[in-house]
C-alpha cells in the first residue's frame, strides 16, 4: 500500500511555514521596536513566539488535509480547469478552517470566551485573513505540484535510461544469440549444401542472415515499434530456421489488419519464437508446429504463440535469461499494465506463450 503522506514534502512543507514566520516576525520586531502604536501594549512573548506557537500548533493538521486532496487529485487526472475551480473552492474552506482554529487557540491558550461573537463577526474575520489565507494556500499547493512534477520528470529519465540500456541487453544477446558458433555452423552448413543442390536457396538463405543482423542492428534505439516493422525481423529470423530444420518445421502467422500499426517493444516476438522452437522438440516430437496470432481484445493487443513441443516445467525455458529481459522490459514500459504468461494446452500436446500488451498506436 502506497503511502497517503510523503514525509519529505510534509517536513518541506513545514519549512515554509517557517521561513513565512521568520520574516513575519522579523517584521513585528522592528514594529515594535520602532513603538509603532499597534504594538505598544503588546509583549515581547506575543509579539515574537506567539504566532510560532500558535500557527505551528494549527497549520500541520491542514498541510496534512492539504497534501491528502490534492495528491488525491493529482492521482485522479483531472482537467486543469476541475483543478483550478476545485481548489478556488478550497482556498475558502481553508480560510475558514485557519479561523476556526483561532477561536479554538484564543479559548485554550488566552483564555478568552469559545467563539464569543455572532457568526457575521466570524465571517467578517475570516474575509480579513482571507486574501493571506489564499495566498498560503497558493503556497502550499504549488509546492506539492512542483515536487510531484519533478519527481515525475526524474522517474522519466531514469525509465529512459534503463530502456535504453535494456535495449542495448536486447540486441547484444541477439546478435551473440545468431552469431553463436552452433547456430553459425549450421547455418552455412546448410547453405554449403544447398549450394550443389539449390543455388537460388543457398543465396536467399545467406541473404537472410546478413539481412537479419542488419536489422536487429538498424533497431537502433527504439524502444517502441511498429508491428509490421517487428515483422520484417522476426521473417528473417524464421527464414532461416526453416531452412535449416527443412520438413520438420513448420509455422503459421496470422497478424489481423488493425494491429499492423499497433506499437510493441522493439525484438519482442524472435526471441520468444527462438525459445519456442529450441525447447519444442524433443526426442519423441522431431516435427514441430509453431503458430503466432496477433490480434486485439477489449482494446489490447494480444501476442499468442503456440507449438506442438513438450510440456513446460520449471527448467525448460521459462526461466530464462532472455525471456527474464523481456519482462523487464515490460515492466519498465508499461508498469502493470501488461500480461505475460506460459500454459500447457489443454490436449496435452504444446506450449502456449501469452502477451498483453496495452494498444498504442504509430503515428
Amino acid at each position: 500500500m502506497k503511502k497517503r503522506i510523503d514525509r519529505k514534502l510534509f517536513l518541506i512543507l513545514l519549512g515554509y511555514v517557517g521561513a513565512y514566520h521568520v520574516v513575519y516576525i522579523f517584521r513585528r520586531i522592528i514594529l515594535k521596536a520602532m513603538d509603532r502604536p499597534e504594538y505598544a501594549e503588546v509583549s515581547w512573548w506575543r509579539v515574537t513566539f506567539e504566532p510560532v506557537l500558535a500557527n505551528f500548533l494549527i497549520v500541520p493538521p491542514v498541510i496534512v488535509l492539504i497534501l491528502i486532496v490534492t495528491k488525491k487529485m493529482i492521482d485522479s487526472k483531472l482537467k486543469w480547469a476541475y483543478v483550478f475551480l476545485i481548489h478556488f473552492g478550497l482556498s475558502f474552506i481553508y480560510s475558514f478552517i485557519i479561523t476556526a482554529f483561532g477561536y479554538i487557540y484564543e479559548y485554550f491558550f488566552l483564555g478568552t470566551i469559545f467563539f464569543g461573537g455572532t457568526f457575521k463577526e466570524f465571517i467578517v474575520r475570516t474575509m480579513f485573513g482571507s486574501n493571506l489565507n489564499f495566498l498560503g494556500y497558493v503556497g502550499f499547493v504549488t509546492i506539492i505540484y512542483s515536487y510531484y512534477y519533478i519527481q515525475r520528470v526524474g522517474k522519466t529519465e531514469l525509465q529512459k535510461v534503463q530502456l535504453t540500456q535494456q535495449l542495448q541487453n536486447v540486441k547484444m544477446q541477439a546478435l551473440k544469440s545468431q552469431l553463436n558458433p552452433h547456430f553459425l555452423f549450421n547455418t552455412l552448413n546448410s547453405i554449403s549444401s544447398l549450394i550443389k543442390e539449390d543455388i537460388d536457396r543457398a543465396q536467399q538463405m545467406l541473404g537472410n542472415l546478413g539481412d537479419l543482423l542488419r536489422e536487429i542492428l538498424l533497431v537502433k534505439d527504439e524502444n517502441l515499434i511498429p508491428v509490421d516493422k517487428e515483422m520484417v525481423i522476426l521473417n528473417k529470423y524464421l527464414e532461416i530456421m526453416k531452412t535449416r530444420f527443412s520438413e520438420d518445421l513448420s509455422v503459421k502467422i496470422e497478424v489481423e489488419e488493425d494491429v499492423e500499426n499497433v506499437l510493441i517493444p522493439s525484438m519482442l516476438i524472435q526471441p520468444i519464437m527462438e525459445n519456442s522452437i529450441k525447447y519444442g522438440y524433443s526426442y519423441d516430437s522431431t516435427y514441430l508446429e509453431v503458430e503466432l496470432r496477433i490480434f486485439k481484445i477489449n482494446e489490447k493487443v494480444c501476442l499468442e504463440i503456440r507449438n506442438n513441443g513438450p510440456q513446460i516445467s520449471e527448467n525448460n525455458g521459462k526461466n530464462g535469461l532472455g525471456i527474464a529481459n523481456i519482462k523487464e522490459r515490460l515492466k519498465t514500459l508499461f508498469d502493470d499494465d501488461f500480461s505475460f504468461s506460459f500454459s500447457n494446452l489443454e490436449d496435452g500436446q504444446g506450449v502456449k506463450t501469452t502477451i498483453v500488451l496495452p494498444s498504442v498506436l504509430s503515428n
